[in-house]
């Protein structure tokens, strides 16, 4: 077989793969870019490309070891590519039996790589604080979401992160300033609402205990429990003392909290 032969070969099933996954078939396109990924004869620039890409597929269909080896594989080959990097902290950050400390040198190493990226920002500002490093994650968080107030994806992981450290004063300041980027927003007002529950616990926990501050890690990303397009979010009562009871409620399912990982990090 001549060489123009082997390159069309290459080049369809290169964008098979490609068509397959914009057509929402994920778990074939893995499958397509794997056996590109065995041949022998793949030009560097398709390998590194067939690889982030594979690594991107296995963390969409949450194969998370997979997305891994490939992400790593697709590194080595492009030393330099941010995007990779940030790729690779997701698969050990949303990895129910991933690792907080190793996203966070991931997402560290993106944003060396980027530093202008308010997204991965945000991001090792989130694994900082759920490692255990809270000032230095808030102002990450703090300073991603001043970058990018109309990028819902950020402010989202900033609020986010936030929470989780125990600042739910400062995830409402980022909040007010970001309705005023997007006036409309549901999302941000879902995330206000949550906000607002937030402190409102915090502030009760605190009266009954005196306790210090806390830091909690939420299940990843997945924030409320929906019905339909709507949100469904905690409902507070004000206790007068007066006996009462509270009428039936129809149960929904709760999302799975996933644990904390311990990191020297």
């Amino acid at each position: 077989m001549d060489t123009s032969t082997t390159l069309t070969l290459i080049d369809a099933a290169w964008a098979a793969a490609q068509s397959a996954a914009a057509r929402g078939r994920k778990a074939d396109a893995l499958a397509q870019t794997e056996r590109l990924l065995a041949r022998p004869d793949l030009s560097p620039a398709v390998t590194r490309s067939a690889r982030r890409f594979a690594g991107e597929l296995a963390l969409d269909l949450g194969r998370y070891a997979t997305a891994r080896r490939e992400l790593r594989a697709a590194a080595q080959l492009d030393a330099e590519c941010a995007r990779t990097r940030f790729l690779l902290g997701r698969a050990w950050e949303e990895d129910p039996d991933g690792c907080d400390r190793r996203a966070a040198i991931c997402f560290r190493s993106a944003l060396a790589r980027d530093a202008q990226s308010a997204l991965y920002r945000a991001a090792f500002g989130r694994a900082a604080v759920r490692c255990g490093v809270v000032k230095r994650g808030a102002r990450e968080l703090v300073r991603a979401a001043e970058l990018a107030l109309d990028d819902a994806e950020v402010v989202r992981i900033a609020v986010s992160g936030l929470l989780e450290a125990g600042y739910p004063a400062r995830a409402r300041a980022v909040l007010v300033e970001a309705q005023f980027a997007r006036p409309r927003s549901p999302e941000l007002g879902a995330l206000l609402a949550r906000t607002e529950f937030e402190s409102a616990r915090r502030a009760q926990k605190k009266a009954r205990s005196g306790s210090a501050r806390e830091t909690t890690r939420y299940a990843q990303d997945a924030r409320f429990a929906t019905d339909g397009d709507r949100v469904t979010l905690p409902f507070l009562r004000v206790f007068d003392g007066t006996p009462r009871r509270d009428t039936g409620s129809v149960p929904r399912p709760y999302l799975a909290r996933l644990p904390r990982k311990k990191a020297d990090w």
